[in-house]
């Protein structure tokens, strides 16, 4: 109900419209010196993405007592899978797996350490900002590794230096809150 749970970063949600009212947007936008941000959700992907269906398919392929390898299906490193059924863990149905998903189990946590994810993120900023995005806004920062600020500041860190790449005047601002 919140489009928190992404199955496609590269179009647009139809209760919102279509990709050709975007691109009328982004003209009247630029018409009228109005900057564009984006939400962008890389705390986690939505269960239906094909990078998180493409895993728990592989999982569910895998021999018993068999591990993944990533060589075989690299998305299985884009998520956080164990047998063992820590805080914030889900199970995989039909398999003895779960996957981390801190929010909801349709929301299953991005490995934000996975170098070929991080190259992958990337490449959804470069296509919105080819539109004319200017720049983003971070959804769930704080949770990108929960409760483990240097980390977080990591990927934050990453993350701004990705879109500075892209486009030197980009914008990012995150959801995050601390009490002090």
């Amino acid at each position: 109900y919140h489009k928190y749970n992404v199955s496609d970063y590269y179009a647009i949600d139809p209760a919102y419209g279509t990709m050709e009212d975007f691109h009328a947007l982004m003209e009247d936008c630029k018409a009228r010196n109005i900057k564009v941000i984006l939400d962008l959700v890389v705390n986690h992907s939505g269960y239906e993405h094909p990078w998180f269906q493409a895993a728990a398919e592989y999982l569910k392929s895998l021999p018993q007592g068999q591990q993944p390898d990533p060589n075989e299906c690299p998305y299985v490193d884009y998520y956080t899978f164990s047998k063992e059924n820590r805080s914030g863990m889900r199970i995989l149905n039909g398999t003895d797996w779960y996957y981390e998903a801190m929010f909801s189990p349709d929301m299953p946590d991005l490995n934000l350490g996975n170098p070929a994810l991080r190259a992958e993120i990337e490449k959804i900023m470069a296509y919105w900002m080819e539109k004319g995005v200017s720049g983003f806004r971070l959804d769930a920062a704080k949770e990108f590794y929960s409760g483990q600020v240097s980390k977080n500041v990591e990927v934050l860190s990453w993350l701004q230096a990705a879109a500075t790449a892209i486009d030197p005047n980009a914008y990012l601002v995150a959801e995050v809150w601390e009490g002090y």
